[in-house]
């Protein structure tokens, strides 16, 4: 697992184009980056547990942050785009997910209550985590895309950019979830 005090810079330097997400994504071993990924997913959900309905709506006029229900419903929403871009890299022959994102902020959506959150998370969890494990050591190393928002982008820098987005989404949560205990 990468820790985060050297991920938290790997990702700053590629956001802000520093380097190339291609050339972040050679930084660490793939297996590292997966891990990581299951370690944020884990944390996003352990984020949820305890949480009633009004904090996971709260959306703070204050802040610019979104509602846990917005990131989470968001990061759910997203995943498909992920999925469909690990799918096109690799040999697998899972299904493409019909409704993937195609620009930011699709699919948050306000007033999901903290039960259905759980559930959601749970099952796209489970798809995304099999996606990861059929395609991890099917997909084809020097197969690339030159994707308008990331630039050249392969199999590592996919999930690289799915890590990326769990961080930053969890990040958000974290504090709204801090937020929402002190004034939902």
């Amino acid at each position: 697992m990468i820790e985060s005090n050297i991920l938290s810079p790997l990702i700053l330097s590629a956001f802000s184009k520093e380097i190339t997400w291609l050339d972040a994504s050679k930084r660490h071993p793939l297996d590292d980056f997966i891990e990581t990924f299951h370690h944020m997913r884990e944390r996003s959900t352990e984020n949820l547990r305890d949480l009633t309905d009004a904090q996971t709506m709260f959306a703070s006029p204050a802040h610019s942050l979104w509602s846990i229900s917005e990131s989470i419903t968001h990061l759910i929403y997203t995943q498909g785009f992920y999925h469909n871009k690990l799918l096109e890299v690799s040999t697998s022959q899972l299904a493409h997910i019909v409704e993937a994102a195609r620009g930011f902020g699709e699919g948050a959506q306000q007033n999901i209550s903290a039960h259905g959150l759980r559930t959601s998370l749970n099952a796209a969890t489970e798809r995304i985590n099999a996606v990861l494990k059929e395609t991890r050591s099917s997909h084809d190393p020097a197969k690339t895309e030159n994707n308008s928002a990331f630039g050249i982008c392969d199999y590592n820098t996919w999930v690289l950019l799915l890590l990326a987005h769990e961080v930053d989404h969890l990040r958000q949560m974290v504090a709204m979830r801090r937020l929402a205990r002190t004034n939902a």
